[in-house]
């Protein structure tokens, strides 16, 4: 009887492409530098403090483009922030 894998060569790639197109192509994974994320900043309705609520994403630090949540403990404001690239401050 035949090996139902060796019937369908594509399979492993499939589960390469899931990974990512870097895995694809055998090269390492991009390396974002990890950015610091206030834990506190002023809310911009009241002028309170709003305190960060929400995690880093498992297994790494804060990049560029997550999502941060921030809770005003005075007027109970939600604000959901994305963390900015740093080189878009400008020169």
């Amino acid at each position: 009887m035949t090996d139902p894998r060796r019937r369908y060569p594509l399979d492993g790639l499939r589960a390469s492409a899931a990974r990512g197109a870097d895995a694809v192509a055998g090269a390492p994974p991009a390396s974002v530098p990890p950015v610091e994320v206030d834990q506190i900043i002023t809310c911009i309705d009241c002028g309170g403090r709003a305190h960060l609520v929400s995690y880093p994403p498992e297994e790494r630090d804060w990049e560029p483009g997550d999502l941060t949540v921030y809770r005003c403990e005075d007027c109970l404001d939600r604000w959901d922030l994305v963390v900015p690239d740093d080189d878009a401050d400008g020169p």
